[in-house]
């Protein structure tokens, strides 16, 4: 993907600013958990938690013109490596601001510059919510670009806050707001008020 680094903001801004965008049109949830995965260490004082995903058994396929169940598929296989917070770390994903009831954290890499450098398996930001024993678990994927895009049969939120278009797939933690919602009332921060 050829992507442009964070200038203005940097990326705890961005990510920030990101959580508060609102969000596209929602789809239905409509994927069974699978089996459990066992990612354990510390990250920024907090555990990696284990998480059960969605994605056992599911076969890849060509994102051009499949169903966004079929494209969610994707997407997880592609991220299941990300419920360890590390490996995000250590693909150039960084922690933005606190947590954000409804939001979580968001861990953002770079801007695209317009829809041709997006990709549905290369998600510009990486979203976890905290656990209560302190782990973060991955529990979304957003896309973000300079110009009007659509992945997974949505179209991105036009700017509000940052002058970006966004989309939020709530790929890894069902929202039963709608997938592409851009709040999930499931997600919820220790301290903060809803």
């Amino acid at each position: 993907m050829n992507t442009s680094p964070f200038r203005a903001l940097g990326t705890s801004g961005l990510a920030a600013a990101l959580a508060l965008i609102p969000a596209s049109a929602a789809l239905a949830w409509d994927v069974p958990a699978g089996p459990a995965g066992d990612h354990h260490g510390t990250e920024h004082g907090t555990q990696v938690a284990p998480h059960a995903g969605p994605y056992a058994g599911d076969k890849l396929g060509d994102d051009s013109g499949a169903a966004p169940e079929a494209q969610l598929r994707e997407v997880r296989r592609a991220t299941v490596r990300y419920q360890d917070v590390r490996l995000a770390e250590a693909d150039g994903y960084t922690m933005g601001e606190s947590c954000i009831p409804g939001l979580g954290y968001h861990f953002v890499r770079e801007v695209a510059e317009g829809p041709e450098q997006l990709a549905i398996t290369e998600p510009n930001s990486v979203v976890y919510a905290p656990q209560e024993d302190g782990s973060l678990k991955l529990v979304a994927v957003g896309y973000v670009s300079k110009r009007p895009a659509s992945l997974l049969g949505q179209e991105f939120s036009p700017p509000a806050i940052l002058p970006y278009y966004t989309l939020h797939a709530w790929a890894w933690e069902e929202n039963p707001d709608g997938t592409f919602e851009h709040i999930n009332p499931n997600i919820t921060c220790p301290g903060k008020e809803e």
